[in-house]
């Protein structure tokens, strides 16, 4: 059983990696497709094209997949719990494999300070946008750079200890790909994964039966 994550896709927003993502979609190999969460960016000002088209019929096309809502594709809330075609909408997925239990989560409830009421995260959200697209300027990638120098364990800590009752959990929201590894104080071991995102890092999961691993797209006809 192969399953890939794949997060923060922001489809629509205008630095999204929309021909990476086409190209991954139809080159990688899975037998289930986790989405988890900022799919499609909803709280923007999005811009769908035939390529957003594309990579969400792409999408369709799969046999399972699985879609966990997120801050920035709330507007689906009303369809957790649903099944469309191939396409289950929730909130957390949960799965067991060789006794791990594995949690999916986007992440955004765990956000602290005072940007994580919704309508302030909106309000900032189409502001960003339009300066994007105004300025030409990737401000998603400069913030996650910032946040990537100012990250603390911490943060990552009050995560886990959320989520004790799992051997692994993963999520996105930060932008932020990586993978932590450590042993419980019953011995069990304890692992932590960021999927990271499709505006900066083309970064996701793949787990083939209970081994995970975080990689990075490289594009075979894009150059960066």
């Amino acid at each position: 059983m192969k399953r890939i994550i794949i997060s923060d896709t922001h489809i629509g927003s205008k630095f999204y990696r929309a021909d990476e993502l086409l190209e991954f979609l139809r080159e990688e190999s899975f037998d289930q497709l986790i989405l988890a969460g900022d799919i499609i960016d909803f709280i923007k000002i999005p811009l769908f094209t035939e390529r957003c088209a594309e990579i969400l019929r792409e999408v369709c096309f799969q046999k399972d997949v699985i879609y966990i809502i997120g801050n920035h594709d709330e507007s689906l809330d009303g369809l957790v719990g649903s099944t469309f075609a191939n396409v289950h909408f929730c909130k957390r997925f949960e799965f067991i494999e060789n006794g791990r239990t594995f949690r999916v989560e986007h992440g955004d409830k765990f956000e602290t300070g005072f940007i994580r009421g919704s309508t302030i995260v909106k309000i900032i959200s189409v502001v960003q946008d339009m300066l994007e697209r105004w300025l030409g300027f990737d401000l998603t990638s400069w913030l996650t750079a910032r946040l990537l120098r100012k990250h603390k364990l911490r943060n990552v800590t009050a995560v886990m200890k959320a989520n004790d009752d799992v051997d692994v959990f993963i999520m996105g929201h930060t932008h932020i790909p990586e993978v932590l590894i450590w042993i419980h104080s019953d011995q069990s071991v304890k692992t932590y994964v960021n999927s990271g995102d499709w505006v900066t890092h083309k970064t996701y999961v793949s787990i083939i039966d209970d081994t995970l691993r975080l990689k990075e797209f490289k594009s075979k006809t894009l150059e960066d």
